[in-house]
């Protein structure tokens, strides 16, 4: 702002200075012209040997008036004046003229000369003039013309300019300033949100932004989304710390009735212990896991999708799965390397585990920057009711393989620390359909 200010400032004084070089070439060049209409008046003196300028061939109005402001003499050589206007003879102003230096024959001296305390310009020409017998003779003609009308313009001139400009710096100062407090009200909106979210009032920004805000409001909320989602499986992960040290500690509780340990108890004692040492560490590693919440690299989903789809067929090789992708060769999204196995690795294992022998894997546009990713399986699938239990931590519908019912529920909430939609719908394959809206990154 200052700067512009500065600018302006600049421009104005570079303008004012064009203006006067130009107004003062303006009045030099209505001097010469008068010079001109004075040489076409000159005459030879009544002796011949000299020269005078003709009153009667003199049409400048102001010459001819007595004190005008406006006064024209010719001087010799020897610096005498031969002939003087009107104007200047027939007052004493001639007598206190300054006169001019000799300058080169056909030069032009053009100045602001201070006189009878007022400025006056002066133009000054040097002329050869022969005489009777051929001799050139050496003439200077000297108009003087006061200047005040000039400076009267002038300074109306800079008072209309510094005038104009201190009102146009002002409007524009004032107009930045109200574009600048306007651009920064969403800014403060934000101030107001991140104080409300200080206070526990609310758990995001729900506002309103303009599109150059909401990436960064759309960015601060998946932090604070995953910072809740970081307390709630350290919770969840020292609850499932207590619930799997219980039979361990329940085992070791039952030795300790014994009077006397044989070595098998022992022996079940150590595994105990060990098995214990494991689960602490196991649960410790995840809490551990969720510490650091950043802002994600993109990664490429189909890299992931690959290894753990190659693996899975692997591990359900007897199955004979039949594994379709329609995916393309990249699809860029910001999530954890950790996190996109842990999510990728459940919904497919799940999708390998309760199939018949297909799974399929597709996607659909559904916007610029989105996209549904579809894991189907041709499996039994489940009802409505069902779906809406799968992702209820610790909820287990297959009780007959192993497992602790936690993975969907993991799934869950790490999706949704990312603002990822997940859904599960019944597949045209016959089995279920595991839908993820993602944020993809342009490439």
């Amino acid at each position: 702002m200052i700067v512009l200010v500065i600018f302006m400032i600049l421009m104005a004084i570079a303008l004012e200075k064009a203006v006067v070089k130009r107004a003062l070439q303006a009045e030099e060049d209505k001097l010469q012209v008068m010079i001109y209409s004075l040489l076409a008046a000159v005459d030879k003196s009544p002796d011949g040997l000299s020269v005078t300028v003709s009153n009667e061939r003199v049409f400048e109005s102001r010459l001819m008036t007595r004190d005008s402001g406006l006064y024209a003499i010719l001087y010799d050589e020897h610096h005498q004046q031969i002939w003087g206007s009107r104007s200047s003879s027939e007052s004493a102003v001639w007598k206190a003229l300054p006169k001019a230096k000799n300058i080169d024959v056909g030069d032009w001296q053009f100045s602001t000369q201070p006189f009878n305390n007022k400025h006056h310009f002066r133009l000054v020409f040097a002329i050869l003039w022969p005489d009777t017998n051929d001799q050139l003779n050496r003439y200077n003609v000297v108009i003087w013309q006061d200047a005040g009308g000039y400076l009267r313009q002038l300074d109306h001139f800079r008072q209309t300019l510094w005038g104009w400009l201190s009102i146009t710096i002002v409007l524009l100062l004032s107009v930045m300033y109200l574009v600048m407090v306007w651009s920064l009200r969403p800014l403060k909106k934000v101030g107001l949100e991140i104080k409300a979210i200080e206070d526990r009032k609310q758990t995001g920004f729900e506002q309103n932004y303009p599109t150059e805000i909401t990436p960064l409001t759309d960015n601060l909320n998946i932090l604070l989304s995953r910072e809740q989602y970081q307390h709630q499986r350290y919770r969840d992960a020292m609850d499932d710390l207590a619930h799997s040290l219980k039979t361990p500690l329940a085992v070791l509780n039952g030795l300790t009735d014994n009077d006397s340990l044989g070595r098998a108890e022992l022996v079940t004692m150590r595994e105990q212990t060990a098995r214990m040492n494991q689960i602490v560490s196991y649960q410790l590693q995840r809490v551990a896991n969720v510490v650091g919440v950043k802002i994600n690299k993109p990664i490429n989903l189909i890299t992931f999708i690959d290894k753990i789809s190659a693996a899975l067929e692997k591990v359900y090789k007897e199955k004979g799965v039949e594994f379709k992708s329609t995916l393309p060769g990249s699809i860029l999204i910001r999530m954890d390397e950790s996190d996109c196995y842990e999510v990728m690795g459940n919904l497919l294992d799940n999708a390998f585990k309760y199939c018949q022998d297909k799974v399929h894997i597709n996607y659909i546009d559904t916007d610029d920057d989105e996209i549904e990713l579809n894991i189907e399986d041709n499996g039994s699938g489940l009802d409505s009711l069902a779906i809406d239990r799968i992702l209820n931590r610790g909820t287990r519908l297959d009780e007959t393989n192993e497992g602790q019912g936690i993975g969907l529920a993991v799934v869950a909430g790490l999706v949704k620390s990312y603002n990822i939609n997940l859904r599960f719908e019944p597949s045209v394959l016959g089995g279920l359909k595991a839908v993820l809206a993602l944020q993809v990154v342009s490439s």
